[in-house]
């Protein structure tokens, strides 16, 4: 199969891990982050989200997802050392969707001031790519990165994205809407919060710097539809849309040759059911392209919501069950939801 790009490197920051491994092995162990926070719901309880806890607890908002960007980037930087400000590096990142009573602008200058300058910190001062579409953002703006890689442009490409709902702002906005999981609400968002990135470079390249492939993207799809995500109890006759996400799927996969099959794939699903049929509903619609042991993880289960940061943290978590052998197959399809319509699919590949 052809290869877009190979992953090398992978930097994670999430309630339930302080680094990329020990975020992948948690999630694939099935360890709850959940838990009560500092934060106070409308009904004046303490609100149920997985969150960073070594952080200040009075950060909030956007200079704490910034703060878990920090953290990814270093983690990330650590795979090349001094030589990350050296490479010619073109960023790719997902910022959070805005919330309704934010205009993107006002939503994302906070967040794209800090986090050029954790960049720089780290990488120098590359271009960026922004995108502000939440859970399925990476996939709007990876593919130019990637071109860009292939024609040699750059020697490598950071993807990835940061979230975060440990905000008294974003706890009203989810609760006004009535999507603020409890007890009593369990069909709601489970709040959350990470980063990821991840470290993409051509195999040639790769190797003058000492690195191998961990995992190979073969495929991106997305499709910018407007998906209903009408609330109701499965069953009940409400209607939902598929269409989106299984387009996003087919897209992904038409790289997949003659006897290959999926069967590992990671999603951005939180508690919504909804969402959960959707999910179901494509599965059914793209069958034939998905075979055993068919494991379908959903993280944001367990770390809570993970925003712009789903696709990496799924793709970096891939990569590292392929490297370290705790893949339970050897293509995984990493898929997301934003809230604005947005589906996405990523293909990648044991190298």
């Amino acid at each position: 199969m052809k290869s877009l790009g190979s992953v090398v490197g992978v930097g994670m920051r999430t309630g339930i891990g302080l680094d990329a491994m020990s975020t992948a092995l948690l999630l694939r162990t099935g360890v709850p982050g959940i838990r009560p926070s500092p934060l106070a719901g409308p009904d004046g309880d303490r609100v149920t989200m997985a969150f960073d806890a070594t952080l200040d607890p009075m950060l909030i908002g956007e200079e704490r997802a910034a703060r878990l960007g920090g953290h990814a980037l270093r983690d990330l930087a650590r795979v090349l050392g001094p030589k990350a400000r050296s490479l010619r590096t073109r960023f790719a990142v997902a910022f959070p969707e805005p919330r309704p009573e934010q205009t993107r602008g006002e939503a994302g200058q906070l967040l794209a001031t800090a986090f050029r300058s954790l960049m720089q910190e780290t990488f120098g001062a590359p271009p960026v790519e922004l995108s502000m579409k939440g859970a399925a953002g990476l996939a709007a703006v990876l593919p130019a990165a990637l071109a860009e890689l292939a024609a040699g442009t750059v020697d490598a490409v950071v993807a990835g994205g940061l979230h975060s709902d440990y905000d008294p702002a974003v706890i009203r906005s989810l609760a006004a809407s009535g999507r603020l999981f409890s007890a009593a609400q369990p069909d709601a968002v489970l709040p959350g919060e990470a980063a990821a990135f991840l470290l993409i470079m051509r195999d040639d390249v790769a190797r003058t710097h000492g690195l191998t492939p961990m995992a190979r993207i073969h495929g991106i799809g997305a499709d910018v539809r407007r998906v209903s995500t009408t609330k109701g109890a499965p069953g009940d006759g409400q209607s939902f849309d598929s269409t989106a996400l299984a387009n996003s799927i087919r897209a992904a996969t038409d790289a997949l040759e003659d006897g290959m099959s999926v069967g590992w794939t990671m999603t951005s699903l939180g508690l919504e059911h909804a969402l959960v049929r959707e999910l179901y509903s494509a599965v059914t619609r793209v069958h034939a392209r998905l075979g055993p042991p068919l494991v379908i993880d959903s993280p944001a289960q367990r770390a809570g919501h993970l925003g712009a940061a789903a696709l990496a943290l799924a793709v970096g978590t891939m990569a590292l069950g392929f490297r370290h052998g705790f893949a339970p197959a050897p293509l995984g399809l990493a898929l997301a939801a934003s809230d604005g319509g947005e589906r996405a699919a990523i293909l990648v590949g044991n190298p």
